[in-house]
């Protein structure tokens, strides 16, 4: 089954100061490596939307799948830095009935993500959400 939606980590939000001083110090090979390794580590990261459950894959060497239900989402709201504007990334606060689990740090176009969160929203009828706001 394929997901409806992908996210994935912003390099810049999630470690950008560390990989700048890595690279600016390459030449002493080890920051370098450390660099090249937190960069990987990123990209690894992939979060897939299903219709009632998420999906989180992370990790360099040691992989982790994380699955989690999507239960109804009541709010979303984006924090974004002057350098997340620039660099199109951003902390989602998703506001759900129970717990949320799913990382979502650093995004990657997290106005895409709030997008598809609020159609996800509007698909829930009101009626459902006053119930178990009540019990």
């Amino acid at each position: 089954m394929q997901p409806n939606y992908i996210a994935g980590k912003s390099v810049w939000g999630e470690c950008g100061g560390t990989v700048f001083l890595c690279f600016l110090f390459f030449w002493l090979i080890v920051p370098l490596i450390i660099g090249i390794c937190l960069i990987v580590k990123v990209k690894k990261f992939r979060l897939e939307f299903y219709d009632t459950y998420i999906l989180t894959y992370e990790g360099l060497l040691s992989t982790s799948e994380h699955r989690s239900l999507l239960t109804t989402i009541v709010g979303v709201r984006i924090d974004q830095t002057f350098g997340g504007h620039l660099f199109n990334y951003g902390d989602l606060h998703v506001d759900v009935v129970g717990k949320w689990d799913v990382n979502t740090h650093a995004i990657k176009d997290p106005a895409s993500l709030k997008h598809y969160l609020e159609t996800l929203m509007s698909r829930t009828d009101p009626r459902i959400l006053n119930q178990v706001l009540a019990n």
